[in-house]
């Protein structure tokens, strides 16, 4: 029976070799390293093509919504009212609501009563709906609300840094050439850093084109929405790329593990009140977009985004700044005492 011998092979790539022959080897090997992580993760892996369907679905459902009558302004925001019909509530605009309460309030008996309470029930409606200001407010926050918070930044930017910086050492481990990267003469620190240094402008990449295409379908409003909250997009993905990166050096599974954190770490605690919020990713990047969204927008942002107690934007960009740099050094120093074995 013949034993499989793992390949230790070089990946189809001889720059690294020649780059630790010549003098200053160490750093140009570590840059041919940068270089070819680079180059190797162009291809989209399967979870990549997966949420590149989801960022599709995604951008067609909010196209559909935003080209509606009304779309995501306030005349198009739905009321729940009780119904004497067999299935108990109903569901209807809030411009139809007015106008079945405008209906009954005009059926009340005397021209008194009906002129008073008519005025004073639908006055504060009216005056909303006359306002442009806060017509386009709520309809920025409205989209800022269901499609950057909830759409893009609950799911498809952690699963975009999750597809792409989890197979920076994974696909060496999968590939079967992990034994000979680890036969080069770098230290093992600067190989973790060097595959990290590689998968980032990808991660970064990935997630802003990704962002724009999902704000592209919203038309106007996406436009803003994307000048807005790209900076705070941007960092968050380097934050998830050194978590995810971490994730995939220490896991033989990092996508299944990756899957379990963003569901049901990220997407529920930071939407908690209370201290525990702020060990999630997601809360700072929301803080950032909160204050963002506060800075452009009269409205009450509070109330529209679902933001409880948010952190002040220096605070966030310190913190997601410091949680890339911890989860990259001690990615650093768990890849240097492990003994990272190839996937058999």
């Amino acid at each position: 029976m013949r034993s499989e011998i793992p390949n230790t092979q070089a990946p189809n790539d001889r720059g690294l070799d020649s780059a630790l022959r010549t003098p200053h080897s160490a750093l140009l090997g570590w840059l041919a390293l940068v270089s070819l992580t680079f180059r190797r993760h162009w291809r989209v892996r399967a979870l990549g093509w997966v949420t590149t369907g989801l960022l599709a679905i995604m951008a067609v459902a909010v196209g559909l919504v935003t080209h509606v009558r009304d779309g995501w302004s306030f005349g198009g925001r739905r009321a729940v009212v009780a119904s004497t019909s067999h299935r108990g509530v109903d569901v209807m605009s809030y411009r139809q609501y007015t106008r079945d309460r405008l209906t009954y309030y005009q059926s009340l008996p005397g021209p008194v009563p009906q002129f008073a309470v008519t005025s004073a029930a639908f006055a504060p409606f009216r005056a909303l709906m006359a306002d442009e200001s806060f017509q386009n407010d709520y309809a920025f926050l409205s989209f800022s609300r269901w499609v950057v918070f909830g759409l893009y930044l609950g799911f498809l930017l952690p699963l975009f840094n999750l597809a792409f910086a989890s197979g920076a050492v994974g696909a060496d481990r999968e590939g079967r050439t992990l034994v000979w990267l680890l036969t080069r003469p770098l230290p093992r620190w600067a190989i973790y850093l060097a595959k990290f240094v590689g998968v980032l402008p990808w991660c970064l990449l990935i997630s802003v084109v990704g962002f724009a295409i999902l704000c592209s379908a919203g038309g106007q409003l996406g436009r803003s929405a994307f000048a807005t909250y790209w900076p705070a997009v941007g960092m968050g993905s380097v934050g998830f790329a050194a978590l995810f990166q971490l994730v995939g050096a220490v896991f033989r599974r990092p996508a299944v593990l990756g899957l379990v954190y963003i569901f049901f770490f990220e997407t529920l605690v930071a939407n908690l009140p209370g201290s525990l919020k702020q060990l999630s990713l997601n809360y700072y990047v929301r803080s950032l977009m909160y204050n963002e969204a506060s800075g452009v927008s009269r409205a009450t942002a509070t109330e529209s985004l679902d933001v409880y107690a948010p952190a002040d934007s220096t605070t966030s960009w310190v913190m997601l700044a410091l949680a890339a740099a911890a989860l990259t050094g001690l990615g650093m120093w768990l890849f240097s005492r492990a003994e990272p074995k190839d996937e058999t």
